[in-house]
């Protein structure tokens, strides 16, 4: 299981868990990250079996789950930390919340969170779903705000060239929108778009 298998894995049960909110995906998550966090956790055979079979970096022993060592190095080890803390400190931010299902407004509100919370990887994976099945005159909206996402994602893996390029197409999808638009000041974003700064994280 490489880092991108273990990036997608995290993306995939969160944005499913905010769209539907299932306890199953939230119940998989916080079992996953407990295991990271504590090494060895009990846990009922269903929810075991579930987690082993998508996520080889752990093992079941009897009702325990633990990190399977022989597959880990340490720069994995560290990148599973990196995750599970921000993931927590995410799940704990939410409180309640409305499942966002395909309202757009709703899951840009929740993209928001996402980027507030430095998870630009899954900005993407949530708003994705909902751009491929909109076909109206917000389809390119969406797919400023993913690139976006994916811009800063690219910054945290040190892409200045990859983080330019997508924040210029963002810019450009952004061109026939004005005022607000789902809660987004699109004049003030278009601005800070201009401008950019490797520093300074755009807000939207």
């Amino acid at each position: 299981m490489d880092l991108f298998e273990i990036r997608n894995w995290f993306a995939h049960n969160l944005c499913d868990y905010l769209r539907e909110k299932e306890n199953e995906d939230l119940e998989k998550l916080l079992t996953v990250i407990e295991v990271i966090e504590k090494e060895c956790v009990e846990t009922d055979e269903r929810i075991g079996k579930v987690i082993v079979s998508e996520f080889p970096l752990i093992r079941k022993e009897n009702n325990k789950l633990s990190l399977n060592r022989k597959e880990l190095d340490p720069f994995t080890e560290e990148y599973l930390k990196e995750k599970a803390t921000a993931y927590r400190e995410f799940l704990q931010s939410l409180e309640e919340f409305e499942p966002v299902g395909n309202d757009i407004e709703k899951n840009i509100r929740m993209a928001r969170k996402l980027f507030e919370a430095k998870l630009y990887f899954e900005v993407h994976e949530l708003l994705e779903e909902l751009w491929m099945g909109e076909f109206g005159k917000y389809r390119e909206f969406l797919q400023a705000l993913i690139q976006l996402g994916v811009a800063y994602y690219h910054l945290t893996n040190y892409n200045l060239r990859g983080f330019e390029l997508l924040l210029k197409n963002a810019r450009e999808l952004l061109e026939p929108y004005s005022g607000e638009t789902y809660g987004v000041n699109v004049d003030l974003l278009k601005k800070e778009i201009e401008k950019p700064d490797s520093n300074k994280i755009i807000e939207f």
